[in-house]
């Protein structure tokens, strides 16, 4: 007889599920979250790029559009707004952040109530070449606002646009 062959160990323990569990349930909850915020992110810049491509719609249609570039109004046709439209829905969603303080460079009336302001920025970690780009605010007619900055697009791009 072995040494341990007297020994009672009693009923083996059942092995538990709920670390595992958890472990998992805490790895959907953070993949889900990281989910929904790139979705609302993108979903974001797409319901602002509706909202412009409507405030370029009706301005087409209307011509009650202003542009004010540096403090002065600017003859910039429709076709330069349809344009820089094209502009920022091609560079994609860049980094949502807070207006400059600073007076803008631009600011486009579109005549419904909605407003472009346009400011030069340095960029935060650019995925380019050039340092400094665009930020966009857009405004709506009720007020709510969209602002962000984007590496994608050249500031030389907007200027040459908008007439200087």
């Amino acid at each position: 007889m072995g040494l341990y062959d007297s020994v009672d160990r009693g009923k083996p323990k059942p092995k538990r599920l709920t670390g595992p569990i958890a472990l998992c349930c805490a790895l959907f909850l953070l993949f889900g979250g990281l989910t929904y915020w790139a979705c609302h992110y993108q979903f974001r810049f797409h319901a602002f790029i509706s909202d412009l491509t409507d405030s370029t719609r009706d301005a087409r249609s209307t011509e009650t559009f202003r542009v004010t570039v540096n403090g002065s109004e600017t003859d910039v046709s429709i076709d330069d707004l349809s344009d820089l439209l094209y502009l920022i829905d091609k560079a994609g969603a860049g980094r949502t952040a807070a207006a400059p303080e600073e007076m803008p460079y631009a600011v486009i009336d579109y005549g419904d109530g909605s407003t472009l302001e346009i400011w030069k920025v340095e960029l935060v970690n650019p995925s380019n070449d050039w340092t400094e780009g665009p930020f966009f605010r857009y405004t709506d007619a009720k007020g709510k606002s969209y602002g962000y900055d984007t590496d994608q697009l050249r500031w030389e791009s907007v200027v040459r646009l908008l007439g200087e």
